[in-house]
């Protein structure tokens, strides 16, 4: 079967979104029924095909825009700070002065929570924006001046060379590359170094790298092709690393890329980059040019008769894109509704041809392993911890965290696995702001709901409990918790890279309602259960946030949030509805005073 590419390796079909970006940007923002119909002609697909990708995608207007597009984030350290208050202040003032000139919009995270309440007026970033700033930058933009935008580059720049990941201090040779090609190209090599590494994936899930890498060199294509796709539709609330590996250190990401085409025989990849990061995507566009000029990129990799080609891939919006199935999805030019699982990406993946889908700083380790080898990556990790145990033994690596919240210094930080949220806090990131005691801790996003500062001992795992604390113990502190994929797993807690710390004087109840609404608004609908069930678990936070329940109906709040997440689990297609109702869960497991204290006030001033 003979299919039709361009350029940059895309089926015909693929090219709906690229198209669009185009249009949409050259008519100014918006996209008309004759930009759609000509987008059509041009790729030779049904009119109907273009009108369900714009109808998806919040990228994409259909109607001109005001001159000034205001949109606030309304998610965890944005929502922490004010934001929701703030955005209602904006509208009322934007409306009061400047009318249909100006539109603003509470929007799901823009990933920058180091810097809340963060921002975008027409695209362009504003960050821990007070409102006479917003309002400065608002009315520069109506004057057709320049608005004075925040740049990624500014948090990122002094990092450049300093994490141990950058094995080339800064400026990527692409040795790695070379090496394996000079060295006879046997991918068993590279496999059994990422396999003794231990390397897990960056993204969430946490599986390992060398099997999936070895899947795909193993699967069979039916067409003769193989892919590689790197995941840095980094849209999780509180989660904002790979921000900042792909502009101090996007060499490594790259040299991941090349290294695992090279390995399972791909001949191409995408990096699929969320379209809020735009500092990103040129970024790395710049240094794929630059690997292409060395050699390490593109036709006769350093003269040795193996191609690789590797282009960006800028996602046209939403939360659901980061689902790997939902982001190749996205990439064949479809609606990003996730697949059903089997099959896996590896065997059935873009164009149901063998995928490789990975995390940014999941292929941004894979040139320090080869250079300094598994065991070097395998003996880093502290392993000796509080609550480590006989676990110890399975924490390997070190790893990047996104720390936000009510501390001093929030930011992304290289430690080593196993280290323990205290010390992370205190060490890293300067302690708690003002003086501020812990109130609650998100350890995973919004996806693990909220942890309270003392965990009960019985919300743990029993077979750790068993063998790895004293029996007098009710709870633990939270800030003993260690901070490893594999001892979260043993221990039964849900780690992932983005880290929100909830301070004293924060409404715990108001931030897990909120957690809940970006689940409820981020579903696609796809799944019945979860798009309906998303809803309801919502509806009963905010309902008893506003005080309208009764200690008496509270007591069916639990057994109905239960059932609600055990369907939503069961039935859900993929990870958004197995974890959307976590957040109300948290609160009614962890927090239940919270819970009932809410019953007896109906006069709550809550960011809500």
């Amino acid at each position: 079967m003979n299919e039709s590419y361009n350029t940059d390796g895309f089926r015909t079909e693929s090219l709906i979104i690229p198209a669009l970006h185009e249009r949409q940007n050259a008519r100014g923002g918006y996209l008309t029924s004759a930009d759609m119909a000509a987008v059509a002609a041009e790729i030779n697909q049904p009119l109907h095909r273009i009108q369900a990708v714009v109808s998806f995608y919040p990228h994409f207007r259909t109607e001109p825009p005001p001159k000034a597009c205001v949109k606030i984030c309304r998610d965890m350290a944005c929502h922490l700070n004010g934001s929701v208050s703030m955005t209602e202040r904006m509208k009322a003032w934007c409306q009061q002065e400047h009318g249909a000139e100006v539109e603003v919009e509470g929007v799901s995270c823009l990933g920058r929570c180091d810097r809340p309440p963060a921002a975008t007026i027409n695209d362009q970033l504003i960050t821990a924006g007070d409102e006479a700033r917003m309002k400065a930058a608002i009315t520069s933009v109506l004057r057709d001046e320049d608005p004075q935008p925040d740049l990624d580059w500014d948090l990122a720049e002094p990092k450049v060379g300093r994490w141990e990941m950058d094995c080339y201090g800064g400026v990527g040779r692409y040795d790695a590359v070379r090496q394996f090609l000079a060295q006879g190209a046997d991918p068993d090599v590279v496999l059994a170094a990422l396999e003794k590494a231990n390397l897990l994936g960056m993204g969430g899930a946490g599986g390992r790298a060398y099997k999936k890498w070895r899947d795909v060199l193993d699967a069979t294509s039916s067409h003769g092709e193989k892919f590689i796709v790197c995941n840095a539709d980094e849209s999780e609330p509180g989660t904002f690393k790979d921000r900042e590996i792909l502009l101090a250190a996007p060499h490594l990401t790259i040299e991941g890329v090349i290294l695992a085409g090279l390995v399972v025989g791909a001949k191409r990849g995408w990096i699929y980059v969320r379209h809020e990061y735009p500092e990103q995507i040129e970024r790395c566009e710049k240094e794929i040019r630059r690997a292409t000029e060395m050699g390490a990129c593109g036709r006769n990799l350093f003269a040795s008769g193996r191609d690789f080609h590797l282009n960006v891939f800028p996602s046209p919006g939403g939360y659901i894109c980061g689902e790997q199935t939902a982001l190749i999805e996205a990439m064949e030019g479809k609606r990003a509704e996730p697949r059903i699982r089997p099959p896996e990406l590896q065997t059935n993946g873009l164009y149901q041809q063998p995928t490789l889908l990975s995390n940014v700083e999941t292929f941004a380790w894979v040139p320090a392993i080869l250079r300094d080898g598994g065991e070097w990556f395998a003996g880093r990790g502290l392993k000796s911890g509080p609550l480590a145990g006989t676990a110890g033994r399975l924490v390997k690596g070190k790893r990047l965290f996104s720390v936000s919240g009510d501390v001093a210094r929030p930011g992304v930080y290289e430690v080593e696995n196993g280290t323990t949220l205290g010390e992370l806090i205190d060490v890293h990131c300067g302690g708690m702001k003002d003086g501020k005691q812990i109130a609650a801790v998100a350890l995973s996003g919004p996806s693990g709901g909220l942890l309270s500062p003392r965990v009960p001992i019985s919300q743990l795992n029993r077979r750790f409990v068993e063998s790895a604390l004293s029996e007098e113990l009710s709870d633990m502190d939270v800030r003993d918790l260690p901070l490893d994929i594999n001892l979260a797993r043993a221990i039964g807690f849900m780690l992932g890279a983005g880290i929100v710390v909830y301070g004293t004087g924060c409404d715990v109840l108001a931030e897990a309602v909120a957690n809940s609404r970006f689940y409820r608004n981020e579903s696609c609908g796809k799944c019945v259960p979860c798009r309906i069930g998303s809803q309801k678990i919502t509806e009963m936070g905010e309902a008893l946030l506003a005080g309208r329940v009764s200690e008496e109906q509270l007591q069916s709040f639990q057994p109905t949030a239960t059932q609600l997440g055990d369907v939503m689990t069961a039935t859900s297609i993929c990870g958004l509805g197995q974890v959307a109702a976590a957040p109300m869960q948290s609160i009614l497991k962890s927090f239940p005073e919270l819970a009932r204290q809410a019953c007896r006030n109906d006069s709550r001033e809550a960011e809500q």
